[in-house]
């Protein structure tokens, strides 16, 4: 009965980390590729326009961000690599949840 449970909530909470994360990523992907757009040219041109290219996910995800040296894309930026690691951490919820079921 526990391990149901528990399977059940880390099954909820990745679902919700997955959605919010994604809300965030998107709407804080669209404004950092307009910033960039607006004041770094030559690291638009080096990620990408769309917010879901590799590229751009690592950017967030490693935080590149701060490399430029810009406290406005720093203030812009910072919650996209929240949403990015909050889908990736959800990712691992439903993956432990997963293998919560075979026991």
């Amino acid at each position: 009965m526990l391990v149901g449970a528990s399977r059940e909530f880390m099954l909820i909470m990745g679902l919700g980390l997955i959605v919010a994360g994604l809300t965030t990523y998107v709407i804080i992907g669209i404004l950092s590729v307009v910033h960039l757009r607006d004041k770094h040219p030559a690291l638009r041109a080096e990620l990408g326009a769309n917010i879901a290219a590799p590229r751009m996910i690592g950017w967030f995800l490693r935080a590149h961000y701060r490399a430029a040296g810009d406290s406005a894309l720093n203030a812009i930026a910072l919650p996209g690599c929240i949403g990015a690691w909050s889908i990736v951490a959800g990712i691992v919820c439903v993956i432990v949840s997963k293998g919560m079921g075979y026991v």
